[in-house]
Protein backbone atom coordinates (compact mmCIF):
# COMPACT_ATOMS: atom_id res chain seq x y z
CA UNK A 1 0.00 0.00 0.00
CA UNK A 2 1.51 3.23 -0.76
CA UNK A 3 1.43 6.13 1.69
CA UNK A 4 1.90 10.05 0.79
CA UNK A 5 3.88 10.49 3.74
CA UNK A 6 6.69 13.16 3.58
CA UNK A 7 10.11 11.17 4.30
CA UNK A 8 12.39 12.97 7.23
CA UNK A 9 14.68 14.32 4.53
CA UNK A 10 11.24 16.28 2.98
CA UNK A 11 10.31 18.04 6.37
CA UNK A 12 11.18 21.70 6.41
CA UNK A 13 11.35 22.73 10.09
CA UNK A 14 10.08 26.09 10.66
CA UNK A 15 9.30 28.66 13.54
CA UNK A 16 5.51 28.02 14.33
CA UNK A 17 3.30 31.12 12.62
CA UNK A 18 2.91 32.68 15.62
CA UNK A 19 6.25 32.93 16.95
CA UNK A 20 7.32 34.00 12.73
CA UNK A 21 4.02 36.65 12.88
CA UNK A 22 5.53 37.63 16.52
CA UNK A 23 9.47 38.09 15.70
CA UNK A 24 8.24 40.01 12.11
CA UNK A 25 6.39 42.35 14.09
CA UNK A 26 8.76 43.13 16.97
CA UNK A 27 11.31 43.57 14.47
CA UNK A 28 9.51 46.14 12.22
CA UNK A 29 7.89 47.96 15.07
CA UNK A 30 11.43 48.07 16.75
CA UNK A 31 13.39 48.94 14.05
CA UNK A 32 10.46 51.40 11.79
CA UNK A 33 7.39 52.05 13.29
CA UNK A 34 8.41 53.03 16.71
CA UNK A 35 10.98 55.50 15.74
CA UNK A 36 9.05 56.92 13.02
CA UNK A 37 5.68 57.17 15.34
CA UNK A 38 7.67 58.65 18.30
CA UNK A 39 8.91 61.52 16.10
CA UNK A 40 5.86 62.60 14.84
CA UNK A 41 4.07 61.90 18.47
CA UNK A 42 7.13 64.11 19.93
CA UNK A 43 7.15 66.62 17.10
CA UNK A 44 3.04 67.59 17.44
CA UNK A 45 3.59 68.24 20.97
CA UNK A 46 7.07 69.79 21.71
CA UNK A 47 8.54 70.45 18.51
CA UNK A 48 11.46 69.50 16.36
CA UNK A 49 14.58 69.07 17.93
CA UNK A 50 13.13 67.17 20.95
CA UNK A 51 11.56 64.58 17.96
CA UNK A 52 14.78 64.30 16.17
CA UNK A 53 16.74 63.00 19.92
CA UNK A 54 13.93 60.50 20.71
CA UNK A 55 13.94 59.14 17.90
CA UNK A 56 17.51 58.62 17.71
CA UNK A 57 17.85 57.89 21.11
CA UNK A 58 15.12 54.82 20.43
CA UNK A 59 17.63 53.38 17.45
CA UNK A 60 20.35 53.71 19.38
CA UNK A 61 19.11 52.25 22.73
CA UNK A 62 17.58 49.41 20.87
CA UNK A 63 20.84 48.61 18.78
CA UNK A 64 22.79 48.52 22.10
CA UNK A 65 20.53 46.63 24.19
CA UNK A 66 21.37 43.76 21.47
CA UNK A 67 24.64 44.35 22.24
CA UNK A 68 24.35 44.03 25.68
CA UNK A 69 22.68 40.58 25.17
CA UNK A 70 25.24 39.38 23.11
CA UNK A 71 22.29 39.14 20.39
CA UNK A 72 22.63 39.86 16.52
CA UNK A 73 20.74 42.81 15.73
CA UNK A 74 18.52 42.34 12.84
CA UNK A 75 19.91 44.38 9.59
CA UNK A 76 16.78 46.13 9.95
CA UNK A 77 18.01 47.72 13.20
CA UNK A 78 21.57 48.26 12.03
CA UNK A 79 20.22 49.85 8.63
CA UNK A 80 17.81 52.10 10.63
CA UNK A 81 20.36 53.26 13.61
CA UNK A 82 22.72 54.37 10.73
CA UNK A 83 20.09 56.22 8.65
CA UNK A 84 18.99 57.84 12.24
CA UNK A 85 22.21 59.39 12.82
CA UNK A 86 22.94 60.22 9.47
CA UNK A 87 19.16 62.01 9.62
CA UNK A 88 19.74 63.72 12.58
CA UNK A 89 22.36 65.80 11.20
CA UNK A 90 20.84 66.65 8.12
CA UNK A 91 17.97 67.75 9.64
CA UNK A 92 19.47 69.75 12.77
CA UNK A 93 21.34 71.11 9.56
CA UNK A 94 18.65 72.47 7.86
CA UNK A 95 16.01 73.17 10.39
CA UNK A 96 13.10 71.57 8.26
CA UNK A 97 11.15 68.62 9.61
CA UNK A 98 10.26 68.26 5.56
CA UNK A 99 13.82 66.80 5.62
CA UNK A 100 13.43 64.07 7.90
CA UNK A 101 11.02 62.61 6.30
CA UNK A 102 12.36 63.12 2.86
CA UNK A 103 15.50 61.03 3.63
CA UNK A 104 13.60 57.87 4.05
CA UNK A 105 11.75 58.31 1.24
CA UNK A 106 15.06 58.43 -0.80
CA UNK A 107 16.72 55.73 1.15
CA UNK A 108 13.82 53.92 -0.35
CA UNK A 109 14.31 54.41 -3.92
CA UNK A 110 17.54 52.99 -3.04
CA UNK A 111 16.69 50.44 -1.28
CA UNK A 112 14.44 49.14 -3.88
CA UNK A 113 17.42 49.49 -6.58
CA UNK A 114 19.43 47.45 -4.69
CA UNK A 115 17.00 44.38 -4.73
CA UNK A 116 16.41 44.72 -8.36
CA UNK A 117 19.92 45.39 -9.27
CA UNK A 118 20.72 41.61 -7.33
CA UNK A 119 18.05 39.92 -8.29
CA UNK A 120 20.23 37.91 -10.87
CA UNK A 121 23.07 36.96 -7.68
CA UNK A 122 23.32 33.69 -6.24
CA UNK A 123 22.35 35.23 -3.02
CA UNK A 124 20.13 38.54 -3.66
CA UNK A 125 19.83 40.81 -0.96
CA UNK A 126 16.44 39.52 0.40
CA UNK A 127 17.73 36.71 0.84
CA UNK A 128 20.01 37.68 3.23
CA UNK A 129 16.84 40.12 5.14
CA UNK A 130 14.73 36.45 4.89
CA UNK A 131 17.20 34.69 6.85
CA UNK A 132 16.89 37.40 9.95
CA UNK A 133 13.46 36.50 10.16
CA UNK A 134 12.79 32.93 8.75
CA UNK A 135 16.77 30.62 8.78
CA UNK A 136 16.45 27.84 6.71
CA UNK A 137 18.64 25.09 6.18
CA UNK A 138 21.98 25.91 4.01
CA UNK A 139 20.84 23.49 1.04
CA UNK A 140 17.30 24.64 1.49
CA UNK A 141 18.04 28.28 1.14
CA UNK A 142 20.69 27.61 -1.36
CA UNK A 143 18.33 25.01 -3.55
CA UNK A 144 17.02 26.22 -7.18
CA UNK A 145 13.56 26.66 -5.98
CA UNK A 146 14.01 28.84 -3.67
CA UNK A 147 16.76 30.89 -5.68
CA UNK A 148 13.69 31.31 -8.12
CA UNK A 149 11.67 32.40 -5.41
CA UNK A 150 14.33 35.21 -4.04
CA UNK A 151 14.64 36.40 -7.78
CA UNK A 152 10.80 36.75 -7.90
CA UNK A 153 10.39 38.81 -4.79
CA UNK A 154 13.56 40.73 -4.95
CA UNK A 155 10.98 41.93 -8.04
CA UNK A 156 7.89 42.07 -6.57
CA UNK A 157 9.67 43.79 -3.58
CA UNK A 158 11.42 46.47 -5.52
CA UNK A 159 8.43 47.46 -7.27
CA UNK A 160 6.23 47.67 -4.30
CA UNK A 161 9.23 49.81 -2.48
CA UNK A 162 9.03 51.99 -5.65
CA UNK A 163 5.22 52.70 -5.62
CA UNK A 164 5.35 53.02 -1.67
CA UNK A 165 7.83 56.16 -2.23
CA UNK A 166 7.01 57.69 -4.82
CA UNK A 167 3.46 57.87 -3.30
CA UNK A 168 5.09 59.59 -0.11
CA UNK A 169 7.59 61.82 -2.16
CA UNK A 170 4.86 63.39 -3.97
CA UNK A 171 2.34 63.61 -0.50
CA UNK A 172 5.88 65.30 1.19
CA UNK A 173 6.04 67.80 -1.71
CA UNK A 174 2.49 69.02 -1.82
CA UNK A 175 0.92 68.77 1.83
CA UNK A 176 1.80 69.71 4.84
CA UNK A 177 4.36 67.33 6.50
CA UNK A 178 1.74 66.97 9.31
CA UNK A 179 -0.68 65.47 7.40
CA UNK A 180 1.66 63.93 4.73
CA UNK A 181 2.90 61.11 6.96
CA UNK A 182 0.01 59.69 8.14
CA UNK A 183 -2.27 59.72 4.79
CA UNK A 184 1.26 58.24 2.51
CA UNK A 185 1.46 55.45 5.10
CA UNK A 186 -2.78 54.35 4.76
CA UNK A 187 -2.29 54.97 1.00
CA UNK A 188 0.60 52.71 0.98
CA UNK A 189 -0.79 50.00 3.07
CA UNK A 190 -2.66 47.81 -0.12
CA UNK A 191 0.74 48.07 -1.69
CA UNK A 192 2.25 46.23 0.84
CA UNK A 193 -0.72 43.93 1.86
CA UNK A 194 -0.81 42.84 -1.83
CA UNK A 195 3.32 41.89 -1.43
CA UNK A 196 2.81 39.99 1.96
CA UNK A 197 0.40 38.30 0.50
CA UNK A 198 1.41 37.73 -3.02
CA UNK A 199 5.14 36.22 -0.86
CA UNK A 200 3.37 33.77 1.21
CA UNK A 201 1.63 32.32 -1.70
CA UNK A 202 4.54 32.41 -3.99
CA UNK A 203 7.02 30.65 -0.61
CA UNK A 204 4.32 27.99 -0.29
CA UNK A 205 4.18 26.94 -4.22
CA UNK A 206 7.95 27.11 -4.21
CA UNK A 207 8.36 24.65 -1.49
CA UNK A 208 5.68 22.40 -2.99
CA UNK A 209 7.67 22.80 -6.25
CA UNK A 210 10.74 21.36 -4.10
CA UNK A 211 9.21 18.28 -2.59
CA UNK A 212 9.55 20.23 0.73
CA UNK A 213 6.61 19.98 3.43
CA UNK A 214 6.70 22.73 5.77
CA UNK A 215 6.80 21.39 9.37
CA UNK A 216 5.42 24.67 11.13
CA UNK A 217 6.47 24.80 14.41
CA UNK A 218 8.83 21.93 14.37
CA UNK A 219 12.19 21.95 16.28
CA UNK A 220 15.00 23.90 14.35
CA UNK A 221 18.27 22.30 16.09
Amino acid sequence: MHHDFATPSQLLPLPSRRRLFTRVALDMGESVLAPLALFYLVMLVVGLQPALLAATAWAVCALLARVVMRRRPPVLLVVGTVFALLRIGLTEWSGSAAVYFLQPTLTTYLFAGALLLTVRLEQPLIARLAADFCPMPPQVAASQHMRRLFQRLSLLWGAVLLGNASITLGMLLTMPTTQSVPISSAASAPLFATGLVASLLWFRRAMKHGGYVLAWGHPTH
